[in-house]
């Protein structure tokens, strides 16, 4: 995976409605009919979503046949079509359905978007419940960080309602550097936790010179390692760094306003997310009853907290 974000979009020649990309479809259809994986990228997630499907039915005692998948967000898979996806041809192979156009967009789910859901963020379910709905005009960026025992996923991309597309996301990476096993191994810890806070500060910085105006930043936490007490100082530091402001893209200092986001359950926020996505998409009786204000109304763990309390988690503002 650590390759694939990196990788950039489809070149316009090589799209699903080019001729290369026609050819390119119709021998990924010769492999299924051969029973081979179309694509090496399908065929290591079908590996993994094999694994996770018969420990999920071994735990819960029961076959499952759908299943919404939520990852960090390819560019390289931006414009798979359903009969073309990288992601559906993983379910397919697992033994699990895969996703139409009709079924609603996009196919799978930015990591992103969906830990936003699990902390009951940009639910917008006015707007996915087709009632009208305001369109927030301030710019909202989120920060994502992800913090795991292997590696540190950061990525930024603005903040939308959960179930739009993440086609915006930009500077995706995920580092090993930083995963917290590397934690022992550094010449003292005071010394890892300042190399993850200057990389951090680095990041917004980089960010910050691809736009040319200023932006409210919400950084969003998850991963196994995120409740690491000192991980969260530096993330606040970070939000603190943030908020006195970086170099746009036109050399103009700004200050942005920052808020920090602690699932309560970092481990499985994501796959939380992606569980209240599946629920939308498949059981519209979420929509009866729609009468709250959007993007207000959603259903999570996040709380907001002031920043004298900021060691509960939740919702910190800077």
């Amino acid at each position: 995976m650590r390759r694939v974000v990196g990788a950039r979009a489809s070149l316009l020649w090589c799209g699903p409605s080019s001729h290369i990309g026609r050819w390119l479809s119709l021998w990924r259809q010769l492999r299924r009919l051969l029973g081979l994986p179309p694509t090496d990228q399908s065929a290591v997630l079908a590996g993994l979503m094999a694994a996770l499907k018969a420990e999920s039915e071994a735990a819960l005692g029961t076959p499952i046949a759908t299943v919404s998948v939520s990852a960090p967000w390819v560019a390289a898979w931006e414009e798979d079509f359903p009969v073309d996806s990288v992601v559906n041809d993983a379910l397919a192979a697992s033994g699990l359905a895969p996703w139409t156009l009709e079924a609603s967009w996009p196919i799978y789910m930015g990591e992103v978007n969906a830990v936003l859901a699990a902390n009951g963020l940009q639910h917008c379910r006015q707007r996915w419940c087709g009632v009208p709905a305001e369109s927030v005009i301030w710019p909202n960026i989120t920060y994502f960080i992800s913090l795991t025992n292997d590696s540190l996923y950061t990525s930024f991309q603005p903040t939308e309602c959960f179930f739009f597309s993440a086609w915006a996301n930009r500077l995706t990476l995920i580092d090993t550097k930083y995963g917290l096993d590397n934690l022992g191994s550094a010449t003292t810890p005071a010394l890892f936790w300042d190399a993850l806070r200057v990389f951090l500060d680095t990041r917004a910085a980089d960010f910050a010179k691809t736009l040319s105006y200023g932006y409210a930043v919400t950084i969003l936490t998850a991963g196994e390692a995120a409740n690491h007490p000192d991980f969260l100082a530096v993330v606040r530091e970070v939000a603190r760094d943030i908020s006195q402001g970086h170099r746009d893209g036109k050399g103009e200092l700004r200050k942005h306003r920052a808020e920090v986001v602690v699932s309560d359950d970092p481990t499985y926020a994501a796959a939380r997310g992606s569980a209240f996505w599946l629920r939308t998409r498949i059981d519209w009786s979420y929509c009866k009853g729609v009468d709250g204000e959007d993007g207000k109304d959603g259903e999570g763990d996040g709380e907001t907290v002031s920043q004298d309390n900021s060691d509960r988690g939740g919702h910190t503002e800077l």
